[in-house]
């Protein structure tokens, strides 16, 4: 019986391991029922997109919550919205909701998040450039609506991107800067072309000098020497700046590369926005 008994457990312990695999390998994982996935579509890009909405543990809709809009969804999403559940439980953070993005494909992901004044593919000699600003229009116009008319949220607006992802969070704040309060960026992408969304920044902060924004940086000490250069020079020109109504911070992280920056510097950057908004700017 003990034998049976073991075998069984065995057995249960192998599909349960195999199910969580499953997921993580094809990219689908498991979510609670405080999750909603859906999808609309979207006129601007002409393509169906997928929703994926983290609603706080104890979602009330007597309540406004802020909302963050994570880009590369199924990845980035669900570690951000496990961290707020927990800090906002803790009392540290306010409950919010996320909201993740799924990419459409690899060529998609390059469309989306590349600027339109840079090429989606640096190998690619006849490269097309970025739709970057396609994409922030049809989160504007089409998605921030749709959450805005299904869920209780408040104007708290924010947005987190990883990698090329952090390469658009920070375009946003040039081509639509009161779109969102608050932007992160891990592991961004600042380096391509040169380092031109740098120079970019540079020039705008010098023409919008009462730019009132949240921006969080981060880079694992890990990664490789081409992001950290770009990511280096980012931090360089913010210092530059005269603005005190721009909020902003930069981060190596420690034991981090590309792969885990974002999980682990998440919860500093979520504390700090906290910071950020208790102090009412």
């Amino acid at each position: 019986m003990k034998k049976i008994l073991i075998f069984v457990i065995t057995i249960l312990t192998t599909s349960i391991i195999s199910i969580v695999l499953f997921s993580y390998l094809t990219g689908n994982p498991t979510y609670p029922e405080s999750v909603v996935q859906t999808t609309i579509h979207s006129k601007i890009l002409n393509e169906e997109r997928e929703v994926i909405i983290h609603l706080p543990i104890n979602y009330d809709k007597k309540k406004k919550y802020p909302v963050m809009y994570v880009l590369d969804g199924s990845s980035q999403d669900k570690h951000l919205a496990h961290k707020f559940d927990i800090l906002s439980t803790a009392g540290y953070v306010p409950e919010t909701i996320v909201v993740g993005i799924p990419n459409v494909s690899g060529k998609g992901r390059q469309r989306d998040y590349t600027p339109p004044y840079m090429k989606m593919d640096i190998d690619e000699k006849d490269s097309l450039l970025g739709a970057g600003d396609q994409f922030l229009s049809f989160m504007e116009k089409e998605l921030i609506p749709f959450v805005e008319q299904n869920y209780s949220v408040s104007k708290n607006r924010s947005l987190a991107g990883n990698s090329r992802g952090g390469l658009l969070v920070m375009y946003s704040l040039l081509y639509k800067p009161d779109l969102f309060k608050g932007r992160f960026c891990f592991s961004p992408a600042f380096w391509r072309d040169d380092n031109l969304i740098v120079n970019k920044v540079s020039d705008f902060l010098a023409k919008n000098e009462d730019l009132s924004s949240f921006l969080y940086l981060s880079m694992g000490e890990d990664e490789n020497e081409k992001m950290k250069n770009g990511f280096t020079e980012m931090t360089k020109t913010l210092s530059k700046k005269e603005n005190d109504q721009l909020v902003w911070y930069s981060d190596f992280t420690k034991n981090a590369d590309h792969q885990n920056n974002a999980e682990i510097s998440a919860s500093v950057g979520i504390r700090k926005w906290a910071d950020y908004l208790n102090t009412g700017e």
